[in-house]
């Protein structure tokens, strides 16, 4: 598995976190009732519970890791603009604006090549 998975997909990992134990309350019923169907003596649906529990874990554990990340940036943008406010937001937005094409600009460009953009 792909190590950078837990980073790439917060949302998944947030919506696992959430599903997870209601998908292993009925994979442990199943198997409980199959259990109690074919060998009440010997109860090994106790193993699959236990596997579904450590599944519950680990999902929880990446949404925190997510969760964790994601207030790590929260703080980070809101110490950034309290530190530097409006006037970085105003030097920022005059950057892009700089640096983007305008709309007539790139019509030159697809009309007739790059002699539009300088």
């Amino acid at each position: 598995m792909n190590p950078l998975r837990a980073i790439t997909r917060p949302v998944s990992n947030l919506a696992n976190a959430v599903l997870m134990p209601f998908k292993a309350l009925f994979v442990v019923g199943l198997c409980a009732l199959i259990n109690a169907m074919t060998s009440p003596g010997h109860w090994w649906f106790k193993w699959v519970a236990l596997g579904m529990g450590i599944a519950v874990i680990v999902a929880w554990a990446r949404a925190a890791k997510t969760l964790v990340g994601l207030a790590l940036v929260a703080a980070v943008g809101w110490f950034v603009y309290r530190r530097w406010g409006a006037a970085a937001r105003a030097r920022f937005d005059d950057w892009v604006a700089r640096t983007q094409p305008q709309q007539h600009q790139l019509f030159e460009v697809l009309r007739g090549g790059a002699a539009g953009m300088r």
